[in-house]
């Protein structure tokens, strides 16, 4: 992945707009300029009129977010309106995760004619699949909102702007109805915010990046969704490789009617790192995967991306001073614990996508979610290439292979290593309880067993 997000960058007057070209400037230049408000998203990213905003907020207040049973018990997570509180009281009478309101989708299962919460996997058989299991899941993900709720989470009503959960038909961590704690709901710099940021992405948006594509195999009648940090710069080749050219289309369009959906997964505490090692290497060696970071590729803009790194994080201060000198070792568990705090947040900045949920990064359709007809993963990826070919009827060339095209040794040094942050992460339970929390979605719908720090907690 190049870009960080093509919304990242100065205002544009009206000519630009209708071209779309970027603004010129120097994205390296030191002079000290006066920093001009980041442009409206609204005007370029799907345009939303005034009254569909209205609309999206007031949907927002005062909703329903759960019906969970925790040991046999329903629980109802209610809003303090008098709707919230029917619905919730309607919810205690019915079965794990039936109801209404915000929180729950009014279409019946298709594997058991229930009516169920938004807290759910990405539809599909992957993974061996079946109604059971994907029942269970569900079960574990509706219980973990009401364990949310009762360690005082809330929902974040400021991180609803052009949701999409509700299309989609299930929530991720990105959701505005996903609970997260109420600390969340103030950004590190609000009144930087107010001045230049007011209406740009303070919270990770609710979908994969619109402006990635998804490869479509027409040969063999299949596509194949990246997903960041998950060798989403290496699949491509092998897929060449082995099943010959491709068309790149953008991530809101229809699956083809007989295509196949593939994509893969990787252990959430490991990609985590991951991304956290891609953010040093921009934040501190300006590096990105195809070389040192630029506009044109990379929408990198020099000082004023780091100016937005000391507004929109808590980290980027421990690391701001490390550019000649590398980063302070001594300071890598406050590093590490800023980082796993604004992720738990969803806070936004450039390059924070990486951090995003694969359950969202899998569903790359506008709409309802197209099920998932094959999820590899990383750690077992030959046996995934296997089972792709099975899939699509296709013997295996044995001439191709996964090779690592962003690895370490290409990269300037300074930061710490993967291992490095896992033997921090790793002697801190409390710390590595909140990023199984943050991804427990990703444990749960992709079959991988929790941390030892983490077992018993969903």
């Amino acid at each position: 992945m190049a870009y960080s997000s093509p919304f990242d960058m100065a205002p544009m007057d009206s000519d630009d707009e209708m071209s779309m070209a970027p603004v010129a400037f120097n994205p390296y230049s030191t002079e000290e300029e006066e920093q001009a408000p980041l442009m409206d998203i609204r005007s370029i990213d799907e345009r939303m009129t005034e009254e569909e905003t209205d609309t999206r907020t007031s949907t927002t207040i005062g909703r329903v977010i759960v019906a969970a049973v925790a040991i046999g018990a329903v629980v109802g997570v209610a809003s303090q309106t008098s709707a919230g509180k029917s619905a919730t009281s309607a919810a205690q009478s019915q079965l794990l995760g039936v109801g209404s309101g915000e929180g729950f989708c009014t279409t019946p299962s298709a594997d058991d004619d229930q009516t169920t919460t938004y807290f759910k996997c990405p539809p599909g058989a992957y993974l061996n699949n079946t109604a059971e299991t994907k029942k269970k899941k569900m079960e574990r993900l509706v219980a973990l909102q009401a364990k949310l709720k009762d360690m005082g989470y809330v929902e974040n009503e400021r991180s609803a702007y052009k949701a999409e959960y509700s299309d989609r038909g299930y929530a991720t961590y990105e959701s505005p109805v996903w609970l997260k704690p109420e600390e969340c709901s103030t950004l590190p710099d609000e009144d930087w915010t107010s001045e230049y940021n007011a209406w740009y992405y303070q919270y990770q948006p609710d979908h994969a990046p619109s402006y990635i594509t998804k490869q479509v195999y027409s040969e063999y009648n299949f596509e194949f969704h990246d997903n960041w940090k998950v060798a989403s710069t290496s699949f491509p080749g092998y897929l060449w490789c082995e099943y010959g050219t491709f068309t790149s289309v953008d991530t809101d369009t229809d699956v083809s009617s007989g295509y196949s959906t593939v994509a893969a997964v990787r252990n959430p505490v490991k990609r985590f790192l991951s991304a956290m090692g891609e953010e040093l290497e921009r934040s501190v060696n300006y590096y990105c995967p195809s070389g040192y970071c630029t506009f044109d590729n990379d929408y990198w803009q020099g000082d004023t991306t780091l100016d937005k790194y000391s507004h929109q994080t808590t980290w980027f201060k421990y690391v701001s001073d490390s550019h000649e000198s590398g980063v302070d070792m001594s300071l890598l568990p406050k590093i590490i614990s800023a980082f796993v705090h604004d992720v738990k947040c969803n806070y936004y900045t450039y390059a924070s996508e990486h951090f995003t949920t694969q359950a969202d990064f899998v569903t790359q359709n506008s709409g309802e979610a197209a099920d998932l007809d094959l999820v590899m993963q990383l750690e077992d990826v030959d046996s995934g290439f296997t089972e792709l070919a099975t899939l699509l009827g296709h013997t295996e060339s044995g001439n191709c292979d996964l090779s690592d095209s962003n690895t370490a040794d290409d990269k300037p040094g300074g930061i710490p290593s993967e291992n490095e942050m896992m033997e921090v992460l790793s002697g801190d339970d409390d710390l590595m309880r909140e990023i199984c929390l943050m991804y427990a979605q990703d444990f749960i719908c992709f079959d991988y067993d929790l941390p030892s720090a983490c077992e018993g907690l969903f």
